[in-house]
């Protein structure tokens, strides 16, 4: 059918109008769908956060009245208990708890902490918490029947630096930095073959890395010396922990062993009360003596190590040495350790290694107060213990100096990178 002019014109006319139609339903939707949008913002989800509940000892502190305190003089266990009203029978199961361990030994000053209702004006103990130590506690647990066990805090070991140089002694230098009697008693340790810890120089030196214990961010203990370097008379005398034979030792930058086949002084770090000398005045007989001994001044059971391997000769009783202990190392060498307060679990016959306890500081025999009286004997004759210089133990085996060079390097740097004041 062939259209009209008129007709082409109106259907034209028709489909502007219906283009533009869409056009503005289009316009009018997204309008609406913004204006919707701002007036009906999503709301997000809420989520529910737990609020850090406070804990002491694994404990909620809100839901318990605590007492603290301290073990005074005279206090026992069950007097304690006691007081917060524990009654004795339940006093009396934690005893026959007691069975390889004995959780009713307390020591004084130790701190203590009881937990009761909140609503109990009386304080009577729910539970009953004994710290061991400041990484241990005991947990005595009343509320149904009678539990006791012993946990651990939480504890981090953060690994620390320390440097100084000697003024007078090396304890006085880690006391002025606020370091703990332990780092003194550690770097004796690890240096005790090689380093003459009772006739430092001013201007020695050291540069220490090793591990601090700290619980709730507190340092509570001083853990292992891991590595350093002291200098002593001039000399470096750096400590590289290696794995030898399965076992950590320390070594120098060559891989030669710091351990001596003798240590330096069989006893933890101390003080040389009295030296090697052909004449000195008895103390007891008041009369010019030769002292051919080092004597060690310590606190009375301070553990004695023997100083090398060897052969347990004699184990008795003196009437001047009081009780001593006389060890033959080999065809040449002897020591003598005198004025025991008692012996070591060892006993004539017995073959020790270097560092086992052999017994314990004292004041027996000719005596007037607790040192260790200690001799070292050379082909039977008495040489002076301080300039005595033995053997070193064995190097780092040829089979390992490579893994020992690759492992040393670390250590040096890191070593090397710790400042030390001028």
């Amino acid at each position: 059918m062939k259209l009209s002019k008129t007709n082409i014109v109106l259907i034209v006319v028709l489909s502007v109008i219906v283009a533009a139609g869409v056009v503005v339903a289009v316009i009018m939707f997204r309008g609406n769908t913004e204006k919707v949008s701002e007036e009906a913002p999503v709301v997000e989800p809420e989520v529910d956060v737990d609020e850090e509940v406070e804990t002491r000892f694994g404990f909620p502190v809100d839901d318990w009245k605590i007492t603290n305190d301290t073990v005074r003089q005279g206090d026992y266990l069950g007097t304690i208990l006691n007081r917060f009203g524990v009654p004795m029978s339940q006093v009396d199961k934690i005893a026959r708890i007691s069975d390889s361990v004995d959780y009713t030994r307390i020591s004084v000053g130790r701190p203590y902490c009881v937990f009761s209702s909140p609503d109990d004006t009386t304080a009577i103990a729910k539970i009953f918490v004994y710290e061991n130590s400041s990484l241990m506690f005991t947990v005595f647990d009343f509320r149904d029947s009678v539990e006791v066990f012993r946990e651990y805090h939480d504890v981090d070991t953060v690994v620390c630096t320390a440097s100084g140089r000697i003024s007078s002694s090396l304890w006085n230098v880690l006391d002025s930095k606020g370091y703990d009697w332990d780092l003194a008693v550690g770097m004796s340790q690890v240096w005790a073959w090689t380093v003459d810890f009772y006739a430092l120089q001013k201007d020695d030196w050291f540069k220490v890395i090793f591990e601090e214990y700290r619980v709730g961010g507190e340092t509570v203990r001083i853990g292992k010396v891991l590595a350093g370097v002291f200098s002593h008379n001039g000399k470096e005398m750096w400590a590289i922990p290696f794995v030898n034979d399965s076992v950590v030792e320390f070594f120098d930058t060559c891989g030669m062993s710091n351990r001596k086949t003798f240590m330096k002084a069989p006893l933890k770090f101390t003080r040389i009360s009295s030296r090697y000398t052909n004449s000195r005045m008895h103390p007891i007989h008041h009369v010019p003596k030769a002292h051919l001994a080092v004597d060690f001044s310590a606190p009375m059971g301070t553990p004695i190590y023997a100083a090398s391997d060897g052969r347990i000769t004699i184990r008795q009783y003196g009437n001047g040495a009081g009780n001593y202990v006389k060890i033959r190392h080999n065809s040449v060498y002897e020591t003598v350790y005198m004025h025991l307060s008692k012996f070591g679990k060892y006993n004539v016959g017995d073959y020790v290694h270097q560092g086992d306890v052999i017994g314990y500081v004292g004041s027996t025999g000719w005596s007037t107060g607790s040192h260790l009286h200690y001799e070292v004997h050379e082909n039977g004759k008495k040489i002076n213990p301080l300039t005595f210089d033995p053997p070193t133990a064995e190097p780092v085996d040829s089979a390992n100096m490579e893994r020992f060079n690759r492992e040393k390097r670390p250590w040096i740097d890191k070593i090397s990178k710790i400042e030390l004041e001028n």
